[in-house]
């Protein structure tokens, strides 16, 4: 009887252990996949970014007077170039060089100068 005793206590140990480190497996695989889903959205943005500066730097130097800024939104000739722009400012140094700050979705903040 007492080996019968012992062998229950010990399948109710294993059980609640198994239990403990599957519910944090599922936790630690639901965090992973989080971090996951952000670093892919941040990549999407540096990607749209690296684009846009590809943009501009090709068509100097009408891109100052092609681009406009306006509702959180940036636009090249009238069409949209990208969404949710928390800040654009651009400006024209003495020595023809063309700086552009752009802060996209208050994650990425990125400066380019341009030779004009």
């Amino acid at each position: 009887m007492k080996c019968k005793a012992f062998s229950l206590l010990e399948l109710i140990i294993v059980v609640f252990l198994g239990s403990i480190i599957v519910i944090y497996s599922f936790s630690y695989s639901k965090e992973l996949y989080e971090i996951q889903i952000t670093n892919e959205n941040i990549e999407k943005l540096k990607i749209d970014l690296n684009s846009t500066r590809i943009i501009i730097e090709k068509n100097l130097p009408q891109s100052k007077d092609l681009l406009r800024y306006e509702n959180k939104k940036l636009y090249y000739d009238g069409y949209l170039l990208l969404d949710e722009v928390n800040s654009f400012h651009m400006r024209v140094l003495a020595n023809n060089i063309l700086v552009v700050f752009i802060e996209l979705e208050n994650k990425i903040k990125q400066e380019w100068k341009f030779k004009l």
